[in-house]
């Protein structure tokens, strides 16, 4: 196998690696710029930057075909090294989670000082509900590669959430206690804030509460249902909410209901023209601002605001976009669904 792939890249016929890899890739260009160069004289990295390409390209068994294969090759170690780990991920991604896990496990007993074997197993551990194994993992990852020490903070973090959860708060104190915080993490509030309320001191919840809203106000969602769910929301903590996250939609949309339920249309009405004011949109609070105007009897505004509005733009759906990947979700969470980059989903309103 390697032999024709040597013949391939012989000096002799002077062919070009960038030209082959480009055929190879066929509408998967845009790899070709993350692509490293390729050795001529070791084919088994052309090899392997076939079995990747194959890979994003979703044609698992080729991939699968050609790394087997390599593994059953007079291989260096750094080669078997990055052969195992590439057949780990593509058994991951065709779905094949067993073998994934021997391959990693695999990997581990061969290569104990290699960081990147315990952070995909972690990821595995992590994808299948078992937390506590994935920190484990990241713990022993981090201590050869502190580039993974961000994923496992964060993991330490939805550990402890499942604690709280599940009523183990002397478990999540633990977790919170190991913590090595170098940044602020909006995610660390939000675990902070339900540890407090939990145990029941609602002060420092609700402090943790206002922390989090500040550092991140588009988050501010997760944090004001902490506070409704644990706490009582009155005027003064929903004025506040609302300050703090810098009006973010969520939070003047919780004041808003909180005075038309009371019957103050007043207020939330001057709540919603600060709203625009500060040039910001939010389809759903355009509605309720429309409505209490119609009710109010201000026919002729309505028309003027929804004339202006329809001058502004066509369409307008909020989403949450991936800052790292660019993916888009109608549902927040706190990692990409397709990167798994931590806390990079960011409202974006698409016109």
């Amino acid at each position: 196998m390697i032999d024709r792939l040597k013949s391939l890249f012989s000096k002799e016929k002077k062919f070009s690696v960038e030209s082959y890899l480009k055929k190879l890739s066929v509408n998967r260009h845009d790899l070709i710029k993350e692509i490293s160069d390729v050795d001529v004289d070791s084919p088994v990295n052309a090899y392997l930057t076939l079995a990747i390409l194959l890979r994003e390209k979703g044609e698992y068994y080729k991939s699968l075909k050609i790394l087997e294969k390599l593994k059953s090759e007079n291989l260096s170690e750094d080669e078997k090294r990055l052969v195992v780990l590439n057949l780990a991920l593509v058994y991951r991604a065709a779905g094949f989670i067993d073998r994934a896990e021997e391959a990693l496990k695999e990997g581990i007993e061969l290569y104990p000082g290699e960081s990147f074997f315990y952070y995909e197993l972690a990821q595995l551990k992590k994808a299948s509900g078992k937390l506590e194994e994935a920190v484990e993992l990241l713990e022993k990852a981090v201590k050869l590669k502190d580039d993974f020490r961000e994923d496992l903070i964060h993991t330490q973090l939805y550990l402890a959430n499942s604690y709280i959860d599940a009523g183990r708060t002397d478990r999540a104190f633990r977790v919170i206690r190991k913590l090595d915080l170098s940044f602020p993490v909006p995610l660390y509030y939000y675990v902070l804030s339900k540890l407090f309320y939990s145990v029941g001191d609602r002060e420092r919840g609700y402090s943790s509460v206002l922390k989090g809203i500040k550092l991140s106000p588009q988050k501010a969602t997760p944090f004001i249902e902490v506070v409704e769910r644990f706490d009582q929301v009155d005027e003064s903590k929903l004025v506040q909410l609302v300050q703090e996250s810098d009006l973010s939609p969520p939070a003047v949309d919780r004041a808003v209901k909180f005075w038309l339920d009371r019957g103050e249309r007043g207020k939330a009405l001057r709540l919603l023209g600060e709203f625009w004011e500060r040039g910001k949109f939010d389809p759903n609070l355009f509605e309720v601002y429309i409505r209490i105007l119609w009710e109010s009897g201000r026919r002729k505004r309505v028309a003027e605001e929804v004339m202006f509005l329809l001058s502004r733009l066509k369409e307008r759906r909020k989403l949450y976009k991936c800052e790292a990947c660019g993916f888009r979700t109608n549902t927040f969470d706190w990692i990409c669904p397709k990167c798994r980059s931590w806390e990079t989903l960011e409202i974006e309103c698409e016109v």
